[in-house]
């Protein structure tokens, strides 16, 4: 296949598989939480648990794998200056400027005791690192706790220089040294999703090593079977540590993709995929909305109608947004990093 066609081939399948991911992690973050231990009940509840503690809990490395292949095909890794000030504006100023309005609503709610849910971030009466933490997700999860994806991926986006000296002189040595890194949390407090260091220079690996990225392609089925397995397997056996799921899924998920990149499924992402980054910076805030609003309904409406309409509404809510910023395209700039 020509090299062209085939790099189209790999960015239309980056795209899809991004937005999938992301629209899955809408899913995965749907209220209220419910422990894999506590899971029990009719089927819907293993149903939800398949996806929530199984399925999409490989978005996040999936995402992490995908950041560290793209900064290591452009090459960014060497130029350290541009690297920071790229990063800092597509990473660091949306997770900032997302957070913002809604530390102002938590911290007006908790003073004024508006509302009887209970925030995770405690941001009344004012205390500095609270705030600190609410805005940036620097030692603790953010207000807007989906972004804390973005603290983490910002800090491993800055070691892309030392991973390429890595690949550079010894990959797959420097790829057991990251494993132990990752096995004994090495790096300490410096990166809060551990696995994710592993997924990023799995990325990297694979970009500057040229693997052939559809190499697993003609094994999609047999994989994603395998994926699929696991997950029921987490399930059935309320498998609460998923470190080495969350090593793998990669190279899961990718290859099966491969199943619906040319369906209407397919399709419809790839189309939208645009809209990506956008839905993952406002879902969090979205989903608890329609949370609060639906336990007002005065109708005895089920749980179900909330997690089956809640990402079909989130979806095409952001789909909405995405094309009202774009007519404003500074604002956008500022508002999505850039993108």
């Amino acid at each position: 296949m020509d090299r062209k066609v085939l790099e189209s081939d790999i960015s239309k399948r980056i795209w899809i598989t991004r937005y999938f991911m992301i629209i899955g992690i809408i899913v995965l973050h749907l209220p209220p939480y419910r422990p894999l231990s506590e899971v029990n009940g009719p089927l819907f509840e293993y149903i939800k648990a398949f996806l929530s503690h199984g399925v999409f809990r490989a978005a996040v490395p999936v995402l992490t794998a995908v950041s560290g292949y793209l900064i290591f095909k452009s090459k960014l890794y060497l130029y350290p200056k541009k690297l920071i000030k790229k990063k800092f504006f597509s990473i660091i100023y949306p997770l900032v400027i997302w957070n913002i309005p809604f530390v102002a609503f938590i911290f007006v709610v908790q003073k004024y005791n508006l509302l009887s849910h209970e925030f995770s971030a405690k941001l009344y009466p004012f205390e500095p690192m609270a705030w600190v933490n609410a805005l940036t997700g620097l030692t603790a999860s953010p207000a807007n706790y989906p972004l804390n994806f973005l603290r983490d991926l910002f800090v491993i986006s800055m070691l892309s220089p030392l991973f390429w000296q890595l690949i550079k002189r010894a990959p797959y040595l420097g790829l057991i040294l990251i494993l132990v890194i990752y096995q004994f949390n090495l790096e300490g407090p410096l990166i809060l999703r551990n696995p994710m260091i592993v997924s990023f220079y799995l990325g990297a690996l694979a970009a500057n090593q040229e693997w052939d990225l559809k190499r697993l392609d003609k094994y999609a089925p047999i994989l994603l079977s395998v994926f699929v397995t696991i997950c029921i397997a987490l399930i059935y056996f309320k498998i609460e540590n998923r470190n080495l799921f969350k090593l793998v899924s990669p190279f899961l998920i990718w290859p099966s993709m491969s199943l619906i990149e040319n369906s209407i499924v397919g399709r419809f992402l790839h189309k939208y995929s645009k809209n990506s980054f956008l839905t993952f910076l406002s879902h969090g805030p979205l989903i608890l909305v329609i949370w609060m609003v639906f336990k007002k309904i005065p109708a005895d409406l089920p749980y179900l109608v909330y997690w089956i309409a809640t990402p079909v509404v989130t979806v095409i809510i952001t789909i909405w947004i995405n094309r009202l910023l774009h007519k404003m395209p500074k604002l956008a700039a500022i508002l999505l990093g850039g993108r």
